[in-house]
């Protein structure tokens, strides 16, 4: 990896001027030395490095500058102040559909998109095959884009872009559109590019993709960089944001019971040390991991039992309910996660089915029992959270992320990837080889 950046922000700020009418513009030309505009700061003093092979995502609510980073880094915008450089090519996927001419056949639009990248006639002539292959349209290849889906425009447009496998990639929230077949085949190409060396930034709201392929990530709030380092770090501060905790006067009304025996793993909750979000409401008291080989050492096909008792705030509930038209049923779910942040496997009792009406009881008590999965060796972190509504719509009262940290070790089952599974091989059929052929291989 070089020691010089491919991206270098520095004290970048981008401010957009808002004028109430349209003279008040003319009036601004004329007297630059007074003001006629009310200014808006979409990004205010942000500073960064990307190197070479590196993948960066970026986090954040709508209007929180992300677009405007990303235009100012491709050089569609200019700074107001600070500055950004930028070595090598560049090929940016911000607005889907940019650069192409609607009237134009997606052949013709792969030709005039490959000459704005800089491909010569004959390397255009070369790749090709590859770019209509990977796009994989078929006849509409030769009708006009207007007459596309926006998920046909994003796999022509995604085809040009990678095959001319640029120093730095820049993606906002395009492959949300294309389906889950189109979206594997994008990741898998963005693995090769990141290994040979392009640079990607990333922009989505998917935090699962950013903590699985990311290598780092920022999170933006208002035009300001709240968060720069580890990308699993980074979505739950994006999350925290989402869910900021408002009701921080509900705390745990039962002592949290600590101790440790060989077979039981109960959870500090005064030294709980991990991310938190949600509205607030509710917390856990009590939670603890049955089953277990050691305290916090876990192997597959364990009978494990999990129980969790917390309580909530009914007028913090009462209030939500009137404002977001929710059932008033709450729900306690667990689920597992790798180094990276991305789950495993998940349970709660939404899916179960289980109503427990939280406006008759302030406090539950749950107990899921399950047979512990086949997984890879390694470190593994428990999630658990508290919600109300139902499976569908529902809001988070309390999430303690990657709260409890959990050691996957070896038995006599292997887990070839993430998970291993139960199976079974027979052998229906085998022949006698032929004597000749036999004597002559020996």
């Amino acid at each position: 990896m070089s020691c010089e950046p491919l991206i270098q922000v520095e004290n970048l700020s981008k401010c957009y001027e808002i004028y109430k009418k349209p003279f008040d513009r003319l009036k601004q030309f004329l007297k630059p030395s007074q003001r006629y505009y009310i200014p808006f700061w979409a990004l205010q003093e942000i500073n960064f490095s990307i190197y070479r092979g590196q993948s960066i995502g970026i986090l954040g609510a709508n209007g929180s500058g992300k677009s405007t980073l990303l235009q100012l880094i491709s050089g569609i915008l200019t700074p107001t102040t600070g500055k950004v450089v930028t070595r090598g090519k560049i090929a940016a996927l911000i607005e889907l559909g940019s650069g192409f001419n609607p009237e134009f056949t997606g052949l013709e639009n792969i030709y005039l998109n490959a000459t704005l990248l800089g491909l010569t006639q004959n390397e255009l002539n070369q790749r090709l095959e590859t770019i209509i292959a990977f796009a994989d349209i078929g006849k509409h290849l030769n009708l006009p884009v207007k007459t596309y889906s926006s998920g046909m425009v994003l796999r022509l447009a995604f085809a040009v872009q990678i095959v001319v496998e640029p120093d730095i990639l820049i993606i906002d929230e395009a492959l949300a559109v294309g389906d889950a077949k189109f979206q594997l085949k994008c990741y898998k190409r963005l693995e090769q590019l990141k290994a040979n060396g392009t640079t990607i930034l990333l922009v989505s709201h998917a935090t699962e993709a950013i903590r699985s392929f990311c290598d780092f990530a920022l999170v933006l709030d208002k035009g300001l960089m709240v968060y720069q380092g580890e990308a699993k770090a980074a979505t739950v501060k994006y999350l925290s944001l989402l869910f900021p905790e408002e009701n921080q006067q509900s705390r745990a009304t039962l002592p949290p019971q600590v101790a440790f025996n060989h077979q039981s793993y109960l959870l500090d909750l005064q030294k709980l040390d991990c991310h938190t979000f949600g509205v607030g409401g509710a917390c856990l008291n009590h939670f603890e991991i049955k089953g277990l080989l050691e305290p916090n050492i876990m192997t597959s096909e364990q009978e494990i039992t999990v129980i969790a008792e917390f309580t909530w705030d009914q007028k913090v509930l009462n209030t939500l309910f009137l404002d977001n038209n929710l059932e008033k049923n709450i729900c306690l779910g667990i689920a597992l996660a790798d180094k990276k942040g991305v789950y495993v496997f998940g349970c709660n009792s939404f899916d179960k089915e289980l109503q427990i009406n939280c406006l008759k009881y302030n406090s539950c008590c749950l107990e899921f029992s399950f047979q512990s999965p086949i997984l890879a060796e390694g470190d593994y972190f428990m999630t658990i959270a508290i919600a109300v509504g139902n499976l569908l719509h529902h809001i988070q009262l309390k999430w303690y992320d990657c709260a409890i940290l959990l050691k996957f070790v070896k038995t006599n089952k292997n887990a070839f990837g993430v998970m291993g599974i139960n199976y079974q091989v027979k052998l229906q059929k085998q022949e006698m080889a032929d004597e000749s052929i036999t004597a002559v291989n020996l």
